[in-house]
């Protein structure tokens, strides 16, 4: 069998009729005169012809992707973050590296070593519990890092929810329909946003003089298995603020796990929307997240960093979240 032979750049000039620099500066993203980059495009598509992305990184520096690292692909939240960076690279010209790091350090670690095995030109993080600014910095060596979700610190980069503001008034929400006792629902409090609802979720009680009620396990089997266990107390919670999308689940998955009637679930309110959350019986009260202003806050400051903008100061972007009262919550 023969071999086609593989088109290259001197092919499309000689097509085209311009030099072969003129065609490496169309696919570089540099302005050509408009007539000629139609006939560039036109040439590349009919002798099939592709860059070779390799070379252009050796000779560049830049291999024209991006890291893009979460704790699971399974959580919706993460799962529209990634569609998202994926949308606003492609924009770009840009390829994604996606991995996970399943909440732990070292698989974290493994996955930053790789990253910078394959010279990603910059990282999207979504921080594993216990992680440090320094410590991820000492990994990557250099590749610029923004991340989401999760504050780490001043000195690196960030786009997250206002976790506080956004607890509390979840919080105050709930003490507004009259609930004494709201439990707050989590999983590894330890990871920072979670950290800082608690904070707003315990202001929000102590500012009426009421105890915070702690349901926390590290990991959704065993939470499941302590809320299961405060549902049947005589002197459980009257409330529930679930602090994610998953804690949410677990919530509903208790419910159904006690067989409880519809009168006698528990009110809640969640963090994260997901799909079914306004398809169930009753329809779950959640904080939005803006999960898309998140991603383009953070792409644009990722490629400010990558294009090497010395000036750009350390970005530290919180945004508000959106309530959306439906009916857990006890609203009609």
């Amino acid at each position: 069998m023969r071999m086609t032979k593989r088109s290259t750049v001197i092919d499309v000039a000689k097509a085209v009729g311009v030099s072969p620099s003129t065609v490496s500066r169309y696919f570089r993203g540099i302005t050509v005169a408009e007539g000629v980059r139609a006939r560039i495009a036109e040439a590349s598509a009919r002798l099939q012809y592709q860059p070779d992305e390799t070379a252009r990184a050796l000779r560049g520096g830049r291999t024209r992707t991006l890291g893009a690292i979460i704790p699971q692909v399974t959580n919706s939240f993460y799962a529209q973050a990634v569609q998202l960076i994926e949308d606003e690279a492609h924009k770009r010209g840009y390829a994604v590296i996606l991995l996970t790091h399943q909440e732990n350090a070292e698989q974290q670690a493994a996955q930053l070593s790789t990253l910078r095995r394959y010279r990603a030109d910059g990282l999207i993080l979504a921080p594993a519990a216990g992680s440090t600014a320094e410590g991820i910095r000492n990994v990557v060596h250099g590749m610029p890092v923004v991340a989401i979700d999760r504050f780490l610190s001043p000195a690196m980069d960030s786009v997250v929810l206002r976790n506080h503001d956004a607890a509390r008034t979840a919080t105050e929400h709930l003490l507004q329909h009259g609930y004494k006792r709201i439990a707050c629902l989590l999983s590894r409090r330890e990871i920072m946003s979670f950290e800082q609802r608690w904070n707003g979720y315990k202001e929000a009680l102590e500012s009426r003089r009421k105890a915070p009620i702690l349901i926390e396990a590290p990991n959704h089997d065993e939470l499941r298995y302590h809320l299961c266990s405060a549902l049947l107390s005589r002197k459980g919670p009257d409330a529930l603020l679930c602090f994610s999308n998953r804690a949410t689940r677990t919530a509903l998955q208790a419910y159904d796990e006690l067989a409880l009637p519809k009168t006698s679930r528990l009110p809640l309110l969640g963090f994260d929307d997901f799909e079914m959350a306004a398809m169930v019986d009753p329809a779950v009260s959640v904080v939005r997240q803006p999960v898309e202003n998140i991603v383009r806050h953070a792409i644009s400051i990722l490629f400010e960093r990558i294009a090497g903008n010395d000036s750009l100061e350390m970005q530290n972007v919180a945004l508000p979240g959106e309530m959306i009262y439906r009916h857990s919550c006890g609203c009609k």
